[in-house]
């Protein structure tokens, strides 16, 4: 018999991903009346497709900030621009820390450090942090500034809900990036999650670009995914 044709059981997946991390699915799986190895599959599945959606968004959002941040000081390296931006407080340097590791990581692989590269390189919470409060007189000032751009798709401006929307997104990411479960053991909530979770990320898109959101909601797996939740 070869391996692929050798019947997988319950069993084998406590024995390889552990009796814990099963005991999610086993639960959910009771209340929905399905098999728990097509439910452990699919939740992989929604996972990855809900990593796409906010592959698309994030790089949105990064190139949405980073164009009106370099318009704003005159040069693409915006990020080395603390004396506009004042991005590092008295007491940490975080922010400068962060860039300088990306260069170092840049030229330790071989290329030439260049703007695009370093921004491309910045995580996800970074990018939270250039949203914080502590930054609304500068960056957010920036980011609203008609003159550079402007956000035209959000009228409020309001920073807060804008940064609280980017958080969510980064918490969903981090979740997933971790392979945490997204099934729930009440299926009521777990639709109410993955569609508020969808949602927000609709959001974020439709405020920087409505064509960019309707291009990426074009795109998602995520719908046809959860109609086939076993």
């Amino acid at each position: 018999m070869s391996p692929e044709s050798q019947p997988v059981t319950l069993a084998d997946l406590q024995r390889w991903f552990s009796t814990e991390r099963m005991s999610t699915y086993v639960r959910s799986s009771q209340t929905t009346d399905c098999d728990v190895i097509d439910l452990y599959v699919w939740n992989g599945r929604i996972s990855k497709a809900l990593l796409e959606d906010i592959a698309h968004v994030e790089v949105l959002l990064r190139n949405f900030m980073s164009e009106r941040l370099a318009r704003a000081c005159g040069h693409e390296d915006w990020y080395r621009n603390d004396a506009r931006f004042r991005f590092n407080s008295s007491k940490t340097r975080r922010f400068e820390t962060s860039v300088t590791e990306i260069e170092r990581q840049i030229r330790h692989s071989g290329k030439p450090v260049t703007p695009g590269r370093v921004i491309a390189d910045m995580s996800l919470g970074s990018w939270c942090f250039l949203l914080s409060s502590r930054l609304e007189q500068t960056v957010w000032r920036a980011l609203r500034d008609p003159a550079n751009g402007g956000m035209p798709n959000y009228p409020s401006c309001k920073r807060a809900v804008f940064e609280n929307h980017v958080k969510t997104m980064r918490d969903l990411r981090n979740r997933l990036s971790h392979q945490e479960h997204l099934v729930l053991d009440n299926l009521t909530d777990e639709n109410r999650y993955l569609d508020g979770q969808c949602a927000n990320l609709d959001w974020i898109a439709r405020v920087i670009d409505p064509k960019a959101a309707d291009w990426i909601r074009s795109q998602s797996r995520v719908t046809a995914l959860c109609a086939r939740r076993p």
